[in-house]
């Protein structure tokens, strides 16, 4: 067995260094260079303030160290990923977001969702970030609309951070605008209707309804077997498996990118993201200074018009 598995390399290496007395010092090393310079159709999407944040770290929340990690090192290995398992593929150049509400049905393509959803939803966080984040207060629009839902701005931040720090798993906790189409309206015409709602997702689990159970809803550490399986049975796991595989594709109504969920905050609870800055017993630190350092101006950018008017709380 070992004189085979050394056979291989040897006779590979041999044929792989032999060159003709023409060749150049030069030309072998600009030829062994060549993969290097590929074309890369995914790369870390550029940050607002992506320098000052390498520089310095963001005001409050991380440290320079603490970003490069989370963000650089971290967002760099997941494009890296990506760009393996799309490489000369027809989705090379597709937006992360759509890669994963394409492959999220697909078991048979799992990695390619999960990198993919993570690659967004790390973005997403980082997105509404900023070296002078704008309060709430400032925007007076957005905070009535919340306060019409949640009763108070406190009782949104109480309920977004008690839910994050309950996570066991790492996730995202994400603040959406669930959008529905109200077809009663006076005159036979349809109006945008919705209502803010609190979502989480585990590991890199989408907040998108096109993705199905690939939302990852539930901590799966902290159900047993028949609160699991009731869970399953609400949103049943459809794709190449199962006797729902076919059915599931063809319930998928929305194309890729269109959404009946609009999220506009979420926080990364991935224990990288963190534990550099603030040690094994600082989640709930980490939380609470994450909400202070929320910039709001990027949040109300993301809010769609109808989110202004009166709605009723829902728990998702």
């Amino acid at each position: 067995m070992i004189t085979r598995r050394l056979a291989r390399p040897a006779s590979a290496f041999a044929s792989s260094t032999w060159t003709c007395p023409s060749c150049t010092r030069a030309s072998i090393i600009s030829q062994t260079r060549l993969p290097q310079q590929q074309r890369r159709a995914h790369h870390v999407p550029p940050l607002t303030f992506d320098e000052t944040f390498r520089q310095d770290g963001i005001p409050g929340l991380l440290s320079d160290q603490g970003f490069r990690i989370a963000w650089t090192d971290y967002q760099a290995l997941l494009v890296q990923k990506l760009n393996e398992l799309t490489a000369g593929e027809p989705t090379e150049n597709a937006q992360t977001k759509d890669l994963a509400l394409q492959f999220a049905r697909n078991p048979m393509a799992a990695s390619l969702f999960n990198h993919a959803s993570m690659a967004h939803n790390n973005h997403f966080f980082f997105s509404t970030l900023s070296t002078a984040p704008m309060k709430l207060d400032k925007l007076p629009t957005l905070e009535q609309s919340l306060c019409t839902t949640f009763g108070s701005i406190g009782t949104l931040q109480m309920t977004m951070l008690d839910t994050a720090a309950s996570m066991f798993g790492p996730g995202f906790v994400w603040l959406i605008w669930a959008r529905n189409l109200d077809n009663s309206s006076v005159g036979g015409g349809s109006k945008l209707r919705g209502s803010w709602r609190i979502l989480t997702t585990y590991l890199a689990g989408t907040p998108y309804a096109e993705a199905g159970y690939r939302q990852q809803g539930i901590d799966a550490n902290n159900q047993n077997a028949k609160s699991y399986d009731e869970y399953m049975r609400a949103t049943p796991p459809v794709g190449a498996f199962g006797a729902y595989s076919k059915s599931g594709q063809e319930q998928a109504k929305l194309p890729p990118g269109g959404t009946n969920v609009l999220p506009v905050l979420c926080v990364n609870t991935w224990e990288h993201v963190w534990l550099r800055d603030y040690g094994i017993n600082g989640k709930r630190t980490f939380l609470k200074d994450w909400w202070d350092a929320i910039d709001w101006a990027a949040v109300e950018q993301k809010t769609p018009r109808e989110a202004s008017q009166p709605v009723q709380f829902h728990r998702a």
